[in-house]
């Protein structure tokens, strides 16, 4: 099977985004548990910002793998 050009690129963005998915995602879990297991109210209130920016982040690349498809 032969792709051209703009097939190959559509792949290779698609794929682009779905990795920086799975990379957000996984720094958003972790920010998430490091808030539950900070004792220190602003640490605990750094890494929920942090998760919830991450939450903005990952909507932004869903809507860009929906706009490539």
């Amino acid at each position: 099977m032969q792709l051209n050009e703009m097939e190959m690129k559509k792949l290779l963005d698609q794929g682009m985004l779905t990795r920086s998915i799975i990379e957000n995602e996984t720094a958003m879990k972790k920010c998430a548990l490091y808030s539950e297991m900070a004792k220190d109210p602003s640490v605990k209130g750094f890494f929920k910002d942090q998760a919830k920016g991450l939450e903005d982040v990952i909507g932004y690349f869903k809507k860009g793998i929906n706009e490539i498809q």
